[in-house]
């Protein structure tokens, strides 16, 4: 590793833990100092961002934020805009849960309670591309993570998921390199969405890769990391 390097924080998204970012830290940590971060054991996004910035030492970061991640990222941004060098949006989104997304997070939470098992794969069979090359591979990661979270960690995911405010007033006060990136057949945070925070931003840049769902850094991880190599070349504070 580089004398006093850059310090790149990684915030996963809901039911993931660091094995979704297993290649990124591998390929960026000879150059960077990556965080993974963990915030397990939070009942809101407010309280995820406080454990995250707790894992992050003093000075400044460039921080990634995938799916609920994003909103992580955004909440952090709010509080700590001066010590961010630059962000980057992954499978990301800054709406707000509609009236239907809740109620279906709250059956999913019912089903977890009775058959978690069941409730993982068929998760990894939603949000993971059926053709792209690593689809196998990557829903049985899906499965193994949720399984080491444990389903009281999902329960409590879901509820700040439901409880997360709407963030799109905020977009275009960030004034940091941002580069935003998704996956074409993304069923969770669809294109669309993704698009919105890109035009959002001042400046910031889009990039969608095909035949890819949900999970970039696991159904991707080689763009992924390139992605994220670009985007950390220098900038000026």
């Amino acid at each position: 590793m580089t004398a006093n390097p850059e310090t790149v924080v990684l915030v996963p998204g809901m039911g993931n833990n660091a094995r979704l970012w297993a290649s990124q830290v591998d390929e960026l940590s000879d150059d960077y100092a990556v965080i993974a971060a963990d915030y397990s054991g939070a009942e809101s996004i407010e309280e995820m961002a406080d454990r995250v910035l707790q894992q992050v030492p003093a000075g400044s970061f460039s921080l990634v934020g995938f799916s609920l991640g994003g909103y992580i990222a955004l909440n952090l941004v709010g509080r700590v805009a001066d010590r961010i060098d630059r962000l980057a949006f992954i499978s990301a989104s800054p709406f707000a849960d509609s009236e239907e997304v809740i109620k279906q997070r709250e059956f999913l939470i019912g089903q977890a309670k009775e058959d978690y098992d069941s409730v993982l794969e068929g998760m990894g069979r939603f949000i993971v591309c059926p053709d792209g090359p690593r689809a196998g591979e990557t829903r049985e990661v899906v499965t193994l993570m949720g399984q080491e979270l444990g389903v009281e960690e999902f329960c409590r995911q879901q509820h700040a998921a439901m409880l997360r405010p709407d963030c799109r007033e905020q977009l275009g006060s960030i004034h940091c390199p941002v580069r935003v990136l998704c996956g074409e057949n993304d069923p969770v945070t669809p294109v669309s969405g993704t698009r919105h925070i890109a035009d959002h931003i001042p400046g910031a840049s889009l990039q969608v890769l095909e035949d890819t769902g949900h999970l970039l850094p696991l159904e991707r991880p080689a763009e992924v990391t390139g992605f994220l190599k670009k985007w950390m070349r220098p900038v000026l504070r």
